[in-house]
């Protein structure tokens, strides 16, 4: 009874053992038809479909339809990926954006080299149509817009271009706090400045154009004032009138250096200086502020912002001078390449700008050892803002 229980035992252990073996043996071919199965249904995921045809072919190799599918499918993927990548790389350079940025999606992740440079093309168009917004921005006068889509921005060039536009924000928000600061006591100084903001934007915030012509008309009324005899005098202030406005300006000045708005103590010690030229106090302080700020690398880099701003409002004197001055300090000129280009573009600007085309010579001497110097501190300029004749001479110079 037990030798018989025991051999009934063994049968059924190598009955489990021979069903393990064909189910071992089966198993793959069941599973490659599964995904051949899964792949037929998989028409809106090419990259999915092709990979589970080929992983079908890998489990039963010798399946010449499964070798011939996987190989069909994945060259037709590969095929079409191409094409259009091709596509979005040709609406691209049309300035097609929107075109572009459809056909690169298209692109599917099967392939890491088409995919990736999918990829970059996709950031690329993301970062140019921000930079599109920020110009919109700008032409509209919408500052507030230009800071956050500025941020958004991650290319290193396209980054470079939205900082032109923030400096060029900075700039007008100080000609019109200038003008505001100036309206009363020096109303011709306040009308420059928002003439200046004017020129940078016609469209900026704060109406300049309107502050202007109400500055000039109150100009215009306080002249035409008429007098009591043709010979007399315009009013002049007395001693304490002087010195009650020397004292504000006074106050004015240090409370504007303790704030650093050194530019602002220079202008209250200059009309300290206009009242009462003999002001020695105002004289030594205008002094070791302009000292000040000749050893400070933050208003030396306010003073290439304003070159730089000379250069493309076509004051090219001005610009030579500006960056001149930012040259001749090298610990506060941090950026000397980024100078030096904008030297050598201002000298054959007005040079250009003086000689009619047919005799022109070429770019001067000196002009040309600005490019180099700038050239051999690795600088690149933003070639969108320099025009073709410039950046033609700037490739000639670096070969």
């Amino acid at each position: 009874m037990n030798s018989m229980r025991r051999m009934c035992v063994a049968c059924l252990l190598l009955a489990s053992v021979f069903a393990s073996a064909q189910g071992t043996d089966e198993q793959p071919k069941q599973s490659a038809k599964d995904l051949v199965e899964r792949a037929k249904s998989e028409t809106n995921d090419q990259a999915k479909q092709v990979q589970d045809y080929c992983e079908a072919a890998q489990l039963e190799p010798k399946n010449k339809k499964y070798a011939d599918t996987c190989n069909s499918f994945r060259s037709g993927l590969i095929h079409d990926d191409t094409a259009w990548l091709a596509s979005a790389m040709s609406a691209y350079k049309s300035h097609d954006l929107d075109r572009a940025e459809s056909m690169a999606k298209l692109v599917s992740l099967y392939d890491p080299k088409l995919s990736g440079d999918a990829k970059l093309l996709l950031d690329r168009i993301k970062n140019e149509k921000l930079m599109n917004q920020i110009k919109t921005a700008w032409a509209g006068g919408n500052f507030n817009a230009i800071g956050s889509l500025a941020q958004a921005i991650t290319s290193p060039d396209f980054k470079a271009a939205a900082n032109v536009y923030l400096n060029n924000v900075n700039l007008y928000n100080s000609y019109i706090q200038q003008a505001q600061k100036l309206a009363r006591d020096n109303p011709q100084e306040a009308i420059r400045q928002l003439a200046l903001a004017k020129d940078l934007n016609p469209n900026g915030p704060d109406d300049p154009a309107g502050k202007m012509a109400e500055l000039q008309k109150n100009l215009l009324a306080r002249n035409s004032q008429p007098t009591s005899t043709s010979n007399s005098k315009p009013p002049t202030d007395s001693n304490a009138e002087i010195n009650k406005k020397i004292s504000k300006l006074t106050s004015d000045a240090q409370n504007a250096e303790k704030q650093g708005n050194l530019p602002d103590a220079l202008i209250d010690y200059a009309n300290i200086l206009k009242l009462q030229p003999g002001n020695q106090d105002a004289q030594n302080n205008t002094d070791r502020i302009e000292q000040a700020i000749r050893s400070d690398p933050a208003a030396a880099r306010n003073e290439l912002i304003t070159a730089i701003r000379y250069f493309y409002h076509s004051q090219f004197d001005d610009a030579q001078r500006s960056l001149l001055d930012y040259l001749k300090s090298p610990l506060t000129a941090r950026n000397p390449g980024v100078a030096n280009f904008y030297l050598g573009a201002s000298m054959i600007e007005q040079s250009l700008l003086n000689t009619p085309r047919s005799k022109w010579q070429g770019p001067s001497p000196d002009a040309q050892s600005a490019f180099k110097a700038a050239h051999k501190l690795n600088y690149t300029p933003a070639r969108n803002y320099v025009s073709p004749a410039l950046l033609k001479i700037w490739d000639a110079v670096g070969q």
